[in-house]
């Protein structure tokens, strides 16, 4: 898996996140995410997106619970991506 290949795993099915905040957004911080090596800090980088989601989500219209949920699975999305991004990066 490459970083291209990541960030399209990560996006997949995030129209809502995708249309709030824009598409050249969202690509930019995940693939900022995917890039860093240090798990510590990629960790950080995304609970800032996270933060960020609910609230653009929320400023578009969704209610709170709803823009958690929404940005918790887009989370989960990355995190889970930037794991195996980095375990075939070890395996060489």
């Amino acid at each position: 898996m490459n970083i291209e290949e990541a960030v399209t795993a990560a996006t997949a099915e995030s129209s809502p996140l995708l249309s709030c905040l824009g598409q050249p957004v969202v690509a930019y911080h995940v693939t900022a995410i995917m890039r860093e090596s240090d798990k510590r800090h990629a960790r950080q980088m995304q609970l800032a997106l996270l933060r960020r989601s609910i609230e653009a989500l929320v400023d578009d219209g969704l209610e709170d619970i709803e823009a958690e949920r929404f940005a918790a699975q887009f989370n989960g999305r990355v995190g889970s991506t930037w794991d195996l991004l980095h375990m075939s990066d070890t395996s060489h």
